[in-house]
């Protein structure tokens, strides 16, 4: 495949990123309703005896509840979008323009979900705090929308602490934006020191690796996108026939297994037991890992671009922040209230469906339109303020 012809076909990065999305949704329905899913504890289960739940919960199926996996998606995906100009060009300037702009773009869509959330919490519509007793998940209930203040630490938080100081009291699934906004700094500074020279890949290798080795595990992902995305304008592609196949499943297998790896405490019960290094002290290091894996096989197979390049993934991706940003604050103001209406003794699991599929289709509606007049506005300021803040600047 050409150059050229990649760069027509970035779509499907679109669509990973929709279906990253659906997980991190499915992620949080599970914290909520299912615990046993994601801490593997059997005093958490609902449905009979558990099989289904710990089926879930002790298996690669957990890849598709695994929400820590999900977003290190979004950070090797920001990587790779971030960076893929640079390697075309070389240009410094083209990452003093991203720089400049990329807190802009954050911005409208953070604090219009920011003060949608405050005005659902000052209205009294969120109804979590009732839920958690019932479903088990008490404490994670508990922990959200539960600190919010006056409209001064609102635009605080908006303007300064969600970027800075990951805050995300006022919006839970905000806790990710200090990591992309610093991330993505962490990325251009990386780019803008390393420049385009031979040794670019094992600099990305390097780099990564040391980063892996601190607390900061997360970050790691944007130089790994990069050098996916090093490696893609370069035109690198997989041995043909048998061997090429032999290392992409190797990959698979190894990327939804470290992908899968779960957020509990039970996991000298399971088949990550080999991977509770005392050393690794963490999840996210896995998580990492396991995504750059199956994000590097996508990349470059055919069959997996063409896969997430069908419409309904490229929709999903489209309106994936939008969603990432709403979807909570949904859940736990209607999702909640029609699950309390609907839930007895002995009926769980039609209450939680129908709250499911309620949350999800006022999600869709609220995100398509927020995705048409918040997120679309977003990225036109961004550009404005990128070219106002760069205006005159020469540097090569």
């Amino acid at each position: 495949m050409s150059i050229e012809s990649k760069k027509h076909s970035l779509g499907f990065l679109d669509g990973v990123r929709g279906v990253a999305m659906m997980i991190v949704v499915l992620h949080h329905f599970g914290l909520g309703f299912f615990p046993a899913i994601n801490y593997l504890n059997p005093e958490k289960i609902h449905l009979g005896n558990g099989g289904a739940e710990m089926l879930i919960a002790k298996t690669p199926l957990n890849i598709f509840f695994n929400g820590g996996f999900a977003v290190s998606i979004f950070f090797v995906l920001s990587g790779f979008v971030l960076s893929y100009k640079f390697h075309q060009s070389g240009s410094r300037k083209l990452l003093t323009e991203y720089a400049a702009k990329r807190y802009f773009r954050l911005l409208l869509p953070v604090a219009g979900s920011v003060v949608i959330c405050y005005l659902l919490h000052l209205f009294g519509l969120f109804s979590h705090q009732h839920v958690g007793e019932i479903t088990k998940s008490q404490d994670w209930f508990q922990g959200l929308y539960s600190d919010m203040k006056g409209l001064g630490d609102v635009l605080k938080n908006i303007f300064l602490d969600v970027f800075l100081n990951n805050d995300n009291r006022y919006n839970a699934v905000l806790w990710t934006m200090t990591i992309e906004f610093l991330g993505s700094l962490l990325l251009f500074s990386f780019l803008a020191l390393m420049g385009n020279n031979k040794k670019t890949i094992l600099l990305h290798i390097l780099v990564a690796a040391v980063i892996l080795c601190t607390d900061k595990k997360f970050y790691a992902a944007f130089i790994l996108g990069s050098l996916i995305s090093k490696l893609f304008v370069d035109g690198f592609s997989f041995p043909k026939g048998w061997k090429g196949i032999s290392i992409k499943l190797v990959l698979l297998i190894t990327g939804v297994y470290f992908s899968s790896y779960p957020q509990g405490f039970f996991t000298e019960q399971s088949i990550w037991k080999p991977l509770a290094w005392s050393c690794t002290n963490s999840y996210d290091l896995f998580h990492v890992l396991g995504a750059f894996c199956i994000l590097f096989v996508i990349c470059f197979d055919r069959n997996f671009i063409r896969f997430f390049s069908i419409k309904p993934f490229l929709y999903l991706g489209k309106i994936s922040f939008s969603f990432y940003l709403l979807h909570l604050a949904v859940m736990c103001s209607l999702g909640c209230f029609i699950f309390l209406q609907l839930w007895k003794p002995g009926t769980y699991f039609v209450p939680f469906l129908i709250s499911f599929l309620a949350s999800m289709a006022v999600s869709f509606l609220v995100s398509h339109f927020y995705y048409q007049f918040v997120d679309k506005a977003g990225i036109r300021f961004s550009e404005k303020m990128g070219r106002f803040i760069t205006k005159g600047d020469g540097t090569e």
